[in-house]
């Protein structure tokens, strides 16, 4: 079972996690949580995910966006890749998007939640295969 491809879901939302943890587990993926930010990292520093489905408001509003610069400048991390979904815009009315927020977001992909499940699955699928190309070249 190593050669499954290894997911952490940290969002802070119980029923979000088991609902994606069950969609991307059916898919094929080994998945793992973590409830708040600073959980998060310690779980990406002991066991290096090969992908981050990261909530963007959890203890703070902005946390997911501070962990994913975290993650992203740091020189071992910053290759990993990362989907962020939130209910930022259902809740504060502001919508973000790759096209025209994602030089500054540190993200490599966004949506909105909810997320159908099949897409939440391909999109995760698409950023490993990005990544994997990434590393190819490199």
């Amino acid at each position: 079972m190593g050669d499954k491809k290894r997911v952490l879901i940290i969002d802070d939302n119980i029923h979000f996690v088991k609902m994606n943890s069950a969609a991307l587990e059916a898919a094929g993926f080994e998945v793992e949580a973590a409830f708040n930010a600073d959980e998060g990292f310690t779980k990406v520093e002991f066991g290096q995910p090969d992908a981050i489905v990261l909530d963007l408001m959890m203890e703070r509003h902005d946390s997911g966006f501070t962990l994913a610069k975290k993650l992203k400048t740091h020189p071992t991390y910053r290759t990993i890749p990362i989907l962020m979904l939130t209910a930022v815009g259902e809740a504060t009315g502001f919508s973000f998007s790759m096209e025209t927020d994602g030089y500054w977001m540190k993200t490599d992909d966004f949506a909105d939640k909810p997320l159908e499940p099949d897409d939440l699955v391909n999109r995760v699928t698409a950023l490993l295969k990005r990544a994997a190309e990434v590393a190819d070249e490199s």
